[in-house]
């Protein structure tokens, strides 16, 4: 009896110090309406975000956890390129955190900062239980009986979950992600964006090249009328 309730209580333990395997529920940036709009839709780039972005369907506990200790900010971002050139994220715009420029962290790097532990669940596999048996009550040792070793299947089970929910976010950090994003006239684009960053502040975008312009409204092309035709001189009637 003493080994069982020992076992018991270890398992608690375990379970009160790592928990379970999180899922990860997708930021999807757009399709999100919650955007802070940050520049006139007749400036050059319009440009929205949304802090919190993990946070924002109300999942992601584990991760939200990760992004906290490692000193992350999640942020989904839209922009509008409303000049006449083609843009490159990484070198035509600047982002700015406050008063200051900042840089977002490569998307793969930022996943592998804030993917939650898999192994730590090969903690689970000692963990095991004896059905039937008979329990000597002066010893409190059990002999016969089955063991079961359902710690096996709750470690493989949060690992295998574990695995696949940093999978979902890396891939789509990596799909939205904007380094060297080409944004086409007139075309939006969503993307995710990490930025090493404790606390919030105001974001902004910048043309770096102060040259480009506003892209033009298409309007209606002047109607121009025929010149009126000359009429033949009459010559008199006989």
């Amino acid at each position: 009896m003493p080994n069982t309730f020992t076992r018991i209580l270890a398992g608690f333990a375990i379970l009160f110090t790592t928990g379970c395997a999180g899922s990860y529920t997708p930021i999807r940036p757009s399709t999100l309406t919650s955007y802070s709009s940050v520049s006139s839709p007749d400036s050059p780039v319009e440009f929205s975000y949304q802090y919190s972005a993990l946070s924002i369907h109300g999942h992601n506990k584990k991760y939200i956890k990760k992004e906290r200790k490692r000193g992350y900010q999640t942020v989904a971002v839209r922009i509008k390129n409303n000049t006449g050139n083609e843009l490159n994220f990484s070198r035509d715009l600047e982002l700015f955190f406050g008063d200051r420029p900042t840089v977002s962290v490569p998307a793969l790097q930022a996943a592998t900062d804030m993917k939650q532990g898999v192994w730590i669940y090969l903690l689970y596999t000692p963990l095991a239980a004896t059905l039937g048996g008979t329990t000597n009550p002066s010893t409190g040792v059990t002999t016969g009986g089955t063991i079961f070793p359902w710690g096996l299947g709750v470690a493989a089970g949060n690992m295998l979950g574990a695995s696949a929910a940093n999978k979902n976010m890396r891939m789509e950090f990596v799909t939205n992600d904007l380094t060297n994003k080409t944004i086409r006239p007139g075309e939006t684009v969503h993307g995710i964006i990490s930025l090493r960053e404790m606390n919030v502040a105001p974001l902004h975008l910048v043309l770096r090249n102060s040259t480009a312009v506003t892209r033009p409204t298409n309007t209606m092309p002047a109607q121009t009328t025929s010149p009126a035709q000359a009429l033949p001189a009459s010559g008199g009637q006989k």
